[in-house]
Parts: C-alpha cells; structure tokens; sequence
C-alpha cells in the first residue's frame, strides 16, 4: 500500500464521526461547539516517508546553475582551442620542414640532371673521338648483303646500305666493339612484333648473329647469320651509335681524298719545275757550244 492510499485512508477516518447529540443533556449540547463541517486539521503525514517499511524517500530538487555550466562550456571550448592550436601549430611546422626537405630535394635533381647532361656531352665527345680513328669504309664488291654475310665472318663488322651499293668497316677490339656487345646482350630493349622484316640503312655483323637496324628503333634479329627476321624493337639509340661510324669515316675519306690530291699536285709541281731546269741546261749548253765555233 502506497502513501496516497494510506492518506485517503486517515482521511476517511477522519470524515467518519458518530452523532451521540441524542443521549447528550440540553446543558451539554449548548456547551458543545457547533460542528463546522469537515474536520480542519487532519493528520499530518510525513512526506518523504513510506509506510510500511520505515524506508524515508528524499526528494532532491535540481536546481541548474547556468552560470557555472556557461564557464564550463567555456573552459571546454578553450581547452579544445589550445589542443588543436597546438596540433596545427605542429602540423604546420612539420609541412614548413616538408617543403624545405623537397626544395632541397629539387635542387639536388636539378645538380644531377647538371652533371649528367655534362657527362653525356663528355661521352659523346669521347666516342666521336674514338670513332673518327676508324679506318675508312671499304666498298663491298656485291651489293647484296644475302652474299656479304658469308664473307664478313671472322669479327665484328657494320655494314651501311646506301642502295646502290654496301659498305662496311672492321670494328677493332675495345670501347667500340663492347659498346655494341651491350646493344647486343640489352634483352628488355627488343620486342618482337608482327611483320615482315623493315629494308634496314644498317647492319652489324656479330660472330653469332645479326642485327638489322631501321629508322624509328626498328629492325630485326637473327641468331643464324641470315639477312631478314621477324621485326622487332631495337634499344633506343643503337641506330645513332652505328650511324656515327660512318659520318667520321666518311670524314677521314674526304680527309684521306684530299691529302692524296695535295701530294699528286705537289708531285706535278716538281716535275714540271724539274723540266724546265733540264730546258735550261740544254739551252746553257747550246749557247756555250756556239761561242766555242765562234772562237775558232
């Protein structure tokens, strides 16, 4: 049983009142006050309290103290302020370093691209260098190159087609001839490819096989010394380093051209300068014997 309940109760109890006016005297009921109606004061009952069990039920107000929630907010948000000013301050500083670690990074590219730069230009001087020392290309005495293969078989020789005629060098021993054993060996430079073999400007004859070279890095290799094979993708640069054999022999041919036409008008120069003297002995000893006549 709940407290309403035992209220309305004692209330109850309280409404119910015997009337003993009937077996009261006249005196009595005068001196008796006049009933009012409901009884005023009912019984007091304890709130908080329930019956039954002796077990007191408190009842606390909450009363919300905005002022102290709006500086708790506020320390809140402050606190959060400064975490994540900190976290951006450190970011921040993390990016600067970043950017100087990357700009030095460029920097250092941009030396090495330098120096890489300079020594191609040194490399290619060299091998020009070492390339214009080539004996001049010999002239083939077939223009098919089905029938020069056979013949060039005791080095390493490359052969230009010019159309009308093949021609061809002797590669000696050294930087050359392993310059082009490392075109040779470059196995991810060629991809085979579908199609019949490219008309190649150059060929390089090695021992074991041979290498057709076309414009656009194209060409074709054979492992059995023949003069056509599938066409395939050459390593980059491999057309320019055969082409610059004969740009320097074609050089030292002008230059070998020129010194034999030099030496051949020097030698005309001496025999006409060696008949004119011997004109002007004949004509020294003609007068002479004229003189001696004269004489006698």
């Amino acid at each position: 049983m709940d407290q309403n309940d035992q209220n309305d109760r004692f209330d109850r109890f309280d409404r119910f009142e015997p009337d003993f006016s009937r077996f009261e005297s006249g005196s009595d009921r005068s001196e008796r006050p006049a009933r009012t109606g409901r009884r005023q004061s009912a019984r007091p009952v304890r709130s908080g309290m329930r019956m039954g069990k002796g077990k007191p039920m408190r009842r606390a107000s909450v009363k919300l103290n905005y002022r102290m929630v709006l500086c708790i907010a506020v320390l809140v948000l402050l606190l959060l302020t400064i975490i994540f000013g900190g976290l951006f301050k450190s970011r921040g500083s993390k990016i600067a370093d970043l950017n100087s670690q990357i700009e030095t990074l460029n920097k250092d590219k941009d030396n090495l691209s330098a120096q890489i730069g300079a020594l191609t230009q040194e490399n290619q001087t060299l091998q020009s260098s070492i390339t214009a020392t080539l004996p001049a290309a010999k002239t083939a005495e077939t223009n098919s190159i089905v029938d020069l293969i056979p013949m060039l078989n005791d080095g390493v020789y490359v052969v230009q087609s010019t159309g009308s005629q093949l021609r061809y060098i002797s590669v000696p021993k050294g930087y050359l001839q392993d310059k082009l054993g490392e075109y040779r060996d470059d196995a991810s430079g060629y991809a085979a490819s579908t199609g019949d073999a490219p008309i190649c400007q150059y060929y390089v004859l090695f021992t074991d096989r041979v290498i057709g070279l076309a414009e656009g890095d194209t060409g074709f290799v054979s492992t059995d010394r023949s003069a056509t094979g599938s066409t395939s993708t050459i390593p980059s640069g491999f057309y320019d380093f055969v082409a610059s054999f004969f740009n320097n022999s074609s050089s030292n041919t002008a230059a070998s051209g020129s010194s034999s036409s030099d030496s051949s008008s020097s030698d005309s120069s001496s025999d006409s300068s060696s008949d004119s003297s011997a004109s002007d002995n004949s004509s020294d000893s003609s007068a002479s014997s004229a003189s001696a006549d004269a004489n006698a």
